[in-house]
């Protein structure tokens, strides 16, 4: 039996830390990770993202054997989200498509879990709440934009079959929960 990859993608206010901790508190064994990313957004930062996403694919890879989830908080999506909303000198699209495969390729049980929200006026509210860092501009416009890239980023990772994806609206914490649990066979 394989061990699992979950991966949790989505944008600013959706709800990635309330479900990556209900995850990581209902699963007997996981590792939690929460990966932001860094705040070169120069053309040299394309270099240490490779850089960066390389290595940590080679510690997924050294782990597949250890019996243990791994709960991903963001991944290299989120690095071709933020290209692809212009907040980086460069393109990633290149070696985001090399690092589909290489996540298509794993000896894991993987889930890509894409969270959205039906109704777009919880992000005001949510965000309001938030305290905001200072590398990234965030709003309810901004975290709609996001919505829509991961949209579209979603219909590209459907097309690898060793991946399965999860669509999960997140306006009702409790109704997110309840269904991922069944899919993803949670405890708790």
């Amino acid at each position: 039996m394989k061990n699992k990859l979950i991966i949790v993608v989505g944008p600013h206010g959706v709800g990635k830390t309330h479900l990556t901790d209900y995850i990581r508190d209902n699963l007997e064994s996981c590792n939690l990770y929460r990966l932001s990313g860094h705040r070169d957004k120069t053309a040299s930062g394309l270099e240490l993202s490779k850089k960066m996403y390389d290595a940590f694919f080679n510690y997924l890879e050294s782990m597949a054997s250890v019996p243990i989830t791994i709960l991903l908080d963001s991944f290299f999506m989120t690095e071709e989200l933020l290209a692809r909303l212009g907040e980086k000198a460069y393109s990633f699209t290149e070696d985001y498509h090399t690092f589909l495969q290489r996540l298509n390729n794993l000896n894991y049980d993987i889930y890509y879990i894409e969270l959205y929200l039906e109704n777009k006026e919880h992000y005001q509210n949510r965000l309001q709440s938030r305290k905001h860092h200072n590398y990234f501009p965030i709003s309810a416009e901004q975290s709609v934009k996001e919505q829509k890239i991961y949209e579209e980023i979603t219909k590209e990772v459907e097309q690898y079959p060793n991946i399965h994806v999860i669509r999960l609206a997140m306006d009702n914490y409790d109704e997110a929960y309840d269904i991922l649990s069944q899919k993803l066979e949670l405890g708790g």
